[in-house]
Order: structure tokens, then C-alpha cells, then sequence
């Protein structure tokens, strides 16, 4: 027999009080010589002796009792192996544990790795379960390697193989699985077990479902067991990102990396290195408070087009699996922009955007510029550009709406410039359908020329602004803002409203970028004829309209394409055929492949993919992707029992939540034993309790204290 709640057993000290009320009530009366009672001492002997026995049994009674109900406050178990003996029913024969094999488990503490505690909890699960118990054995992360019920000795041999991966993390869907598991089992009975370091992170992916989705549904107790404590160190590379705009060979792009200090402690002599296709490309040193983080540039200029492999890699710390960040530069021969304009265009509304598209096109930056009419745009091929300028149409056809659509859905850019003659309601339609805001009225007089606001000053750090003037550190810009004479009152979707690129002084959006599908959609709200502002006769013209087109033609970033692992691989490749070979960190893959209006869908669940380069050839063309792991799985953080505990209560039945940290093999193996299945008798204590408390009534109803004293 053992006890739930072994800590409470310290109340058995409460069956001392009836021994000491006892021993205070009990006064030896003084002895006095009287020669006349010396008749009745032998009668009196026999008669106390019945009285003492009464007494005794009396207080041994109500000790009993307030053991008892000690003892049932503890709530004593039998195990399982001795409840079937005495014919006790199980709670169940099906037994899941769900168990936590992710990065943060290659934790250490002062009882040894974190994934070593797991699995010595759940072989002790399994070892103390009856003879007819089943297991179904599930990981958090990679790939799902055992589906079925298992009986012991398989169950332990499983376990015996089971260790950490650097994969992508499917706790809800695990736990999902887990419980339909169980609901198609005979008797639809059953209890799991999860095995975990109670990461903030990983929790958090179960909310929404489960109780909060269908909370009519039977679902089944879940038994939490923590492994580790609360302190931790871990460092990480948690992102790169291209700075400008890959356009081609020998132009210089940046690469910003950033570096996280998710530990409580901080961290000295780390040490960032960024590789080219093998190639170190420079190195910073790095200290980091606890919390903070910290972004570092480097400049990468590629030497051929093509596709460049980097890698940004981190040394120092105690945990590696995150130190390493991929990533994949695809450097175009050139980039090939279609300037879409309307008919009818005369002087008083010629535009300057057309020539400082063929002024760029002349550059290095390899920008191939055409020029078509709206009416005429279904002539071309629109897949052999990736980027299209929609300037000033009076209105959007509806027949070139769903083709512009899929075009950005496919991965291009976009730039749409209204005309002050456009169609509101038909600007709107056009918008609606990339989720990219709409606009609600005019401010202004296109052509008056009296100002109703100007460009909102920039800042160095600005996008566009970007290198664009040289300045000492911290000297403020001093810019001739340019006036705006008329402009498109335009706003945002909400919470999907994108990321404003250019705003008046007042606040208002001038251009907005807004991510659609594969690719992106920049909204403007004013022209570039002089009807709309005096921006093109401003020096700033020239570079910062050179830069905008720069943006939305290489609206990639440099072209980086990145998988995040714990997602499935879903991506469309508009330019490719049918023909499909893919390899990650050069093992073929054979994904599942189907044609669509938007292209080529290349699927695959990736469940089993570790970080690196996936590698893709599709009718001769190549192209590579990074494949990185989710940055949540960087953050140790995690909750306490009882955060546990009120977490896991809004999402799941929770028969309990217990930690081993800290305890040892044999410690475990008691905890362990102390949640098994085995049949719980504190309520026979109870009834046992009750009992003595009854017989002590009875007889103390014939017993009379002062019998005791004549």
C-alpha cells in the first residue's frame, strides 16, 4: 500500500490528542487508611479492573478513528498488481503516454538529462501497470514512429530507443491523436500520461482546442508529470533577413542576423560567424544581458546569379541545436518589370515614373523594363515577369483582376498607382480581393497645386532611406519635404493591414505593403505626374522613386526562401513543370504533386526534416530553400505545477499534475507508483473510522465516568 498524498501522513500526529486529554483527566486518587472500608477492597478490585479495560478500549477507540481519518486524508492506494489479487477493478487496461522528446529536453540538471528523467518516468509507468495493460507510446516531435498499442515488453524496448530531436514539435496534434486513440478501443476507457519540462511555449500550442473546441466531447484525463526545474541558459540565432534587394552579381545586399539571450543569466565571449557556400564572410563578438537581444549586419556581395546556401552560425553557449540558422539567396540574371500605364496619357499628366524605370534599367542592377497599355496586357505573358507596375488605370477590368490575383499568389510583386479619374467602388473590388484595405474619398485638387500635406519626414533607418544619404553617426537629416497637392484617402484592413511605407505628415498612408499568397501587393494613393505633388522636381525624387521600384521588383528580400519545421511543406511553384525531385541535406524526398490555377503544388507532411537546405529541381530548374527550426522551441521557460495546473484545466480533464524534479531512480519509481492505476482505499479508511466512532458511542452510553470514580 502507498499514499497519493504522502506529505499529509504528518496528521497521523493528531491521534496523540485523545492519549493526552487521557493522560491530563487521569488523577490518581490519594490513598487514605479507613479501617471501615477495609470490607469492601476486594469487591473493588474486580470492579475498577472491568472499568480500566473500559476506559482503555475506549481511547484506543478514538485513536483509531483520528488515524483513520489521517491515513484517508493521504489517500492510500493499493497497486495495481495487488488490487487484482483481491479482485479490485482496474481504472483501465489502455494506457497512452505522451511524451516530450523536443530540443529543450537535452536540458541538464543536478538528477542528470531531462530526457533520461522522461524515460525512467515512463518505464516506471510501464513496469507497475497490470498484466493486461496496453501501451500507446506517442513523441512530441519528428516523425510518428509507432501507432499501436503495445503490451510490456515491447513498450519497453520502444522506450529503450526513444531520445531527443532537433525536429519540428505536433503537441496538439499528438494529443488529438492520442485521444481518438483511445475512443476507438473496446470500452472507449483510458488515461495518458504526458511527460514533460512544462515549456510555456509548447503549451500554449493547445490553446483553442480540445475543451475550448468541442467541450461536449468525452475527453480523456490527462496525468502531467514535470521533469527539470526552473533555471536555464540558452542562447540562439533567431532570424535572418536580407537588408536590401538581391537584384545581382557583384551589387552588395546586407544580411541582418539576430542573436537571443532567452536564458536568465548573461552570456559573454559568444561569437557570430556568417558562411557563404562554405565561405566565412565575417565574425562579431557577442555579449548578451539575460533577455535581450541584439541584430548584427553583414554584407554579402554574390559573385555569380544563381542560388548562394548561408549560414549563420553561433559559438559559445551550452545548447547547440539552435546555434546554426539557414538560409538560401537566389541572385536573378535579371529582374524583368512590366509598367502597365492607361491610354490617353497627355503633358499636363505625363507621369516621371516610366523614365526612371528604363533610367534603372540602364544601371547594374539588371532590371528589364516593358511598357504595355491595360487594354493590351493580356498579350504578354505575365509569368516571365516578377514584377508589375499598374499605373493610374481609370479602371481595373474584371477580366485582368483574377490573373493579377493569381500573378502576386504565385510569389510576384505589385505596385498599383490610382488615377485622380479612377472608379472608386471598382479600386475597391480590385483591392478586396488581396485583402488590401480600400479607399474612402479624395483630400485635394489634382492640378490646383495648393498644399494639403507633404511627405512625412524620413529617418536613416528608413527602408527607402536606407544608405541613400551619408552622414555622421546620430546627425539629423535635413530633407526638403516634398508637397502634396491631392492624394487617395486609403485605409488598412486591421489587423492584416499590412506595413506602411511612405505616410504624409498627417499621418496618412501613401504607400502600404501588403503581403498576399506567395507574394506582395504595394498600394499607392497618389501619382507621379505633377497634378499630385512637386515630388519630381525634389532631388529626393529620383533615388527614392529608383528605391521603391527596387522594393517591389526584389519584394523577396533578397530572395530568401525559409521552412519552418512543425509545418507541413505546402508551397506553389508557378514556373516549374511536373517533373519534381527534391533532397534535404541530400536524401531524395518524394512529394505528393498536383497542378492548380495557381501552379505546380508541391506537398509533403515533413514531420521527419531536421534543419538544413531542401533542395528542389523541378523541369531542370533548381532553386533551394532553408529549412530552420521553430524559434519557440529556443525558449526554456516554463511553468510551475500550479501554472500547470490552471492551464491544462481550461483544455483537457486533468487527473493530476506532479513533479519529479530533482528526484532520483528511486524516487521516481515511488512517484511513479503513486499515480498508477492502482485501486485508491482511502474511502475504506473512512468507513473504518466511522466504525470506531460508532462502537466508541455505544459504549460509551453504558460507561459512565463516574462509575469509574465509586
Amino acid at each position: 500500500m502507498s499514499f497519493l498524498n504522502p506529505i499529509l501522513l504528518a496528521a497521523l500526529a493528531a491521534a496523540a490528542i485523545p492519549v493526552i486529554i487521557h493522560l491530563i483527566n487521569f488523577r490518581k486518587p490519594r490513598k487514605i487508611a479507613f479501617s471501615t472500608l477495609a470490607f469492601f477492597q476486594e469487591l473493588q478490585k474486580s470492579t475498577i479492573r472491568r472499568i480500566n479495560l473500559k476506559r482503555y478500549l475506549l481511547l484506543a477507540m478514538r485513536v483509531m478513528a483520528v488515524a483513520l481519518l489521517a491515513l484517508a486524508l493521504a489517500r492510500p492506494f493499493l497497486p495495481p498488481q495487488v488490487a487484482g489479487w483481491l479482485g479490485a477493478p482496474s481504472q483501465s487496461d489502455h494506457i497512452a503516454i505522451l511524451l516530450d522528446n523536443g530540443p529543450s529536453m537535452m536540458q541538464i540538471d543536478e538528477t542528470g538529462p531531462y530526457m533520461d528523467q522522461a524515460l525512467g518516468a515512463a518505464t516506471e509507468i510501464v513496469d507497475q501497470a497490470g498484466d493486461d495493460a496496453r501501451f500507446l507510446i506517442v513523441s512530441t516531435h519528428g516523425e510518428l514512429t509507432s501507432g499501436r498499442f503495445m503490451r510490456r515488453a515491447e513498450a519497453l524496448r520502444f522506450l529503450e530507443q526513444m531520445q531527443t530531436v532537433n525536429k519540428g514539435g505536433y503537441v496538439a496534434q499528438r494529443m488529438n491523436y492520442i485521444q481518438d486513440r483511445l475512443d476507438d478501443e473496446p470500452g472507449g476507457g483510458g488515461r495518458i500520461y504526458w511527460i514533460s519540462d512544462a515549456r510555456k511555449t509548447q503549451l500554449e500550442k493547445l490553446e483553442g482546442g480540445f475543451l475550448a473546441a468541442d467541450a461536449a466531447r468525452d475527453w480523456h484525463p490527462v496525468t502531467f508529470i514535470r521533469v527539470g526545474g526552473d533555471t536555464f541558459r540558452n542562447i540562439s540565432v533567431t532570424g535572418v533577413e536580407m537588408t536590401g534587394q538581391t537584384l545581382g552579381a557583384g551589387i552588395p545586399v546586407g544580411v541582418s542576423v539576430t542573436v537571443r539571450n532567452f536564458g536568465d543569466q548573461p552570456v559573454y565571449n559568444a561569437y557570430l560567424s556568417l558562411e557563404i557556400d562554405g565561405e566565412r564572410m565575417g565574425q562579431y563578438e557577442i555579449s548578451l544581458e539575460a533577455g535581450r537581444e541584439q541584430e548584427l549586419l553583414f554584407e554579402v556581395i554574390p559573385d555569380t546569379p544563381g542560388i548562394m546556401r548561408g549560414r549563420a552560425l553561433l559559438e559559445g553557449g551550452t545548447h547547440t541545436f539552435d546555434h546554426e540558422r539557414y538560409f538560401s539567396i537566389e541572385v536573378p540574371e535579371s529582374r524583368n518589370v512590366l509598367l502597365v500605364t492607361d491610354r490617353g496619357e497627355d503633358g499636363t499628366r505625363r507621369s516621371y515614373l516610366r523614365p526612371a524605370l528604363f533610367a534603372a534599367s540602364e544601371t547594374g542592377t539588371r532590371i528589364n523594363a516593358s511598357h504595355t497599355d491595360i487594354s493590351t496586357l493580356r498579350e504578354y505573358d505575365l509569368d516571365s515577369f516578377d514584377a508589375i507596375i499598374l499605373e493610374s488605370p481609370q479602371r481595373v477590368p474584371d477580366y485582368l483582376q483574377a490573373e493579377l490575383v493569381q500573378f502576386v499568389q504565385q510569389g510576384r510583386g505589385m505596385l498599383f498607382v490610382p488615377s485622380e479619374q479612377g472608379s472608386m467602388d471598382n479600386y475597391n473590388r480590385f483591392l478586396a480581393r488581396f485583402n488590401a484595405g480600400s479607399f474612402g474619398g479624395m483630400r485635394g485638387t489634382y492640378g490646383r497645386f495648393e498644399e494639403v500635406a507633404s511627405l512625412q519626414p524620413l529617418d536613416a533607418g528608413h527602408l527607402l532611406a536606407s544608405e541613400l544619404f551619408e552622414s555622421e553617426d546620430e546627425e539629423e537629416l535635413r530633407i526638403d519635404m516634398p508637397a502634396i497637392f491631392h492624394y487617395w484617402r486609403y485605409q488598412r484592413d486591421g489587423d492584416r493591414g499590412g506595413a506602411t511605407v511612405l505616410r504624409t505628415n498627417l499621418g496618412e498612408p501613401l504607400f502600404t505593403e501588403h503581403s498576399f499568397g506567395d507574394g506582395m501587393v504595394m498600394v499607392g494613393t497618389m501619382g507621379f505626374s505633377p497634378g499630385w505633388s512637386n515630388l519630381s522636381i525634389k532631388p529626393i525624387y529620383a533615388p527614392l522613386v529608383y528605391r521603391m521600384l527596387l522594393y517591389v521588383v526584389a519584394w523577396e528580400h533578397g530572395g530568401a526562401r525559409e521552412h519552418i519545421l512543425g509545418a507541413p511543406f505546402d508551397r506553389y511553384f508557378a514556373e516549374f513543370g511536373t517533373q519534381v525531385t527534391m533532397r534535404l541535406n541530400g536524401d531524395e524526398i518524394r512529394p505528393e504533386t498536383s497542378a492548380s490555377a495557381r501552379g505546380l503544388r508541391v506537398r509533403y507532411a515533413a514531420h521527419e526534416w531536421e534543419p538544413g537546405w531542401l533542395e528542389l529541381q523541378l523541369d531542370g530548374k533548381k532553386t533551394a530553400i532553408a529549412i530552420n527550426q521553430n524559434i519557440s522551441e529556443s525558449d526554456f521557460t516554463s511553468l510551475s505545477i500550479s501554472e500547470t495546473r490552471q492551464f491544462l484545466s481550461e483544455l483537457v480533464p486533468v487527473a493530476g499534475v506532479v513533479s519529479i524534479a530533482g528526484y532520483s531512480a528511486d524516487e521516481i519509481r515511488s512517484a511513479m507508483a503513486s499515480i498508477s492505476f492502482g485501486r485508491e482505499i482511502w474511502n475504506w479508511f473512512i468507513w473504518m473510522a466511522l466504525a470506531f466512532m460508532v462502537a466508541e458511542c455505544i459504549i460509551s452510553k453504558k460507561y459512565r465516568t463516574e462509575t469509574a470514580d465509586g
